[in-house]
């Protein structure tokens, strides 16, 4: 009952206010954008929110509190940037001078250097200025330096005609050959895969061929057999054996 005396009290103030500023709107928006009076709206509109809200609802779209969200569409507000990929690395394209090669992004992965590139501090650029950063590249495809310590080699090849696939990862750690020699066993490694490749490319090769020549050859004899058969029954004895026969009774001479 206290709720019913409240909307009605609310109504009656609406409905003094919007009579108190009928006429201004009147004056600058015309007839037309006077809205009707509060008192045409039913009850339950103007009490629905005070209800809802007694009975710890919320708005009168929203399900109650504590009730399961089933078969509730929650409505989002798309925006520009929604469905777009924006990469933290993404950046205009630049042309690059002939020759350039970039520093591995594998050096953002051991800790201590990280630390040292995002510190911002002036030891950190101290150090980070010290430190020679070409001994981190490397032209060799398939080597680079990895965040564990060492040089990484990696060699991935695939022949699906022969069903021979190879797929190496290996390590050369600092630790045991230095930073210069772990750097020179990684691309020798890497060069020794290549050429026993290559080989077995040309063993294939030459195997293939081989087997080609030899179809080629037993080819060409079944060939010849086939045409020395047909040869045989056309001039040879026919094949009923009639030419062995006697002649007729009426034809032979005295």
């Amino acid at each position: 009952q206290a709720i019913l005396v409240e909307g009605r009290l609310f109504a009656r103030k609406r409905s003094a206010m919007l009579a108190a500023a009928r006429p201004l709107t009147r004056r600058l928006f015309g007839p037309s954008a006077i809205s009707p009076p509060v008192a045409a709206l039913a009850p339950s509109a103007l009490l629905a929110p005070r209800v809802h809200a007694a009975l710890g609802a919320g708005a009168p779209h929203e399900a109650p509190r504590g009730a399961r969200a089933f078969g509730v569409k929650r409505i989002k507000q798309r925006r520009r940037s929604r469905g777009r990929i924006i990469q933290l690395k993404e950046h205009h394209y630049e042309p690059k001078p002939d020759g350039y090669q970039p520093l591995p992004l594998s050096l953002l992965g051991s800790g201590h250097i990280r630390r040292v590139l995002k510190a911002g501090t002036v030891e950190a650029k101290s150090l980070a200025g010290a430190i020679d950063w070409e001994k981190y590249k490397c032209d060799v495809k398939g080597v680079r330096w990895h965040p564990m310590g060492g040089w990484r080699v990696q060699f991935d090849r695939r022949d699906y005609e022969h069903n021979f696939f190879v797929k190496c990862s290996l390590y050369f750690r600092v630790q045991l050959y230095g930073f210069e020699k772990a750097k020179e066993l990684a691309i020798a490694y890497r060069h020794r895969l290549e050429a026993e490749w290559d080989e077995q490319q040309r063993i294939w090769a030459k195997l293939d061929a081989e087997r080609e020549a030899a179809r080629l050859k037993r080819r060409e004899e079944r060939g010849l057999a086939l045409i020395a058969q047909q040869h045989q029954i056309t001039e040879g004895d026919s094949f009923w054996g009639l030419e062995g026969l006697p002649p007729p009774a009426g034809d032979q001479s005295g």
